[in-house]
């Protein structure tokens, strides 16, 4: 950085970073309030909020494609030193076990997955190689019984016209605490979002494999890209 500040003339106009600036700031004003909602179904950015809070100062965050990437690369605050943040591109399901090979590879530091019910479907089963080889992985499953991000874009290319437009998104209600259970993980599951941040904390230093189900909204939608006026 240092070589590239050297050869990078500073440029004395500073007024599109201040816009810039600006306009981040005035995003997070307008997010803050839901860092802080009871509402229940839980709000996912109350989720995100609890997770920073939550998460220990060398963790490895691990998330998914999708609202999952979205929810956590804009409402997750890294602390910029020792924490890590690691996000699937495109594969949906990747980020458990990709959790699983972080935690393999810096078995020294806690390793949190953030993924929806729609992407842990994929690679479930994995909670038993987990627990076989003791990979104490924490997964957080934003669980909104749908495949959330698909929801409004159905919605508006059949308009109604088609009577059971939910089955291309909606999932049946399934407590993956529950299952973790069964697999000999443990298992919480979050329906009141007081309860986030010690339910963060405890599956963070369980030193198990463990599954913290939120029950989230289903109709919430992640940020969107900014784009200038």
């Amino acid at each position: 950085m240092a070589l590239l500040a050297e050869r990078v003339p500073a440029r004395a106009d500073q007024s599109w970073l201040k816009a810039a600036q600006a306009s981040r700031d005035a995003w997070r004003a307008s997010i803050a309030p839901r860092f802080k909602s009871d509402a229940r179904p839980i709000a996912v950015e109350r989720l995100c909020h609890e997770l920073t809070e939550a998460l220990p100062r060398d963790a490895i965050l691990v998330a998914d494609t999708g609202y999952s990437g979205v929810w956590t690369g804009t409402l997750v605050d890294t602390n910029g030193a020792g924490q890590t943040y690691l996000r699937a591109a495109g594969s949906l399901g990747w980020a458990f076990p990709a959790s699983m090979g972080a935690k393999c590879g810096a078995p020294d530091r806690p390793v949190v997955c953030f993924t929806g019910d729609g992407g842990f479907y994929y690679h479930m089963a994995e909670l038993e190689t987990a627990k076989r080889w003791n990979i104490p992985v924490t997964v957080v499953v934003n669980n909104n019984s749908a495949l959330g991000q698909c929801i409004a874009g159905v919605r508006d290319l059949y308009k109604g016209n088609n009577g059971r437009v939910g089955d291309m998104y909606d999932f049946e209600s399934v407590n993956f605490a529950n299952i973790a259970r069964e697999f000999g993980c443990q298992g919480i599951r979050v329906e009141n979002p007081s309860e986030l941040g010690d339910a963060l904390r405890k599956g963070i230093a369980s030193g198990a494999p463990c599954v913290i189900d939120v029950a989230t909204d289903p109709e919430a939608i992640a940020p969107e890209a900014w784009v200038p006026a």
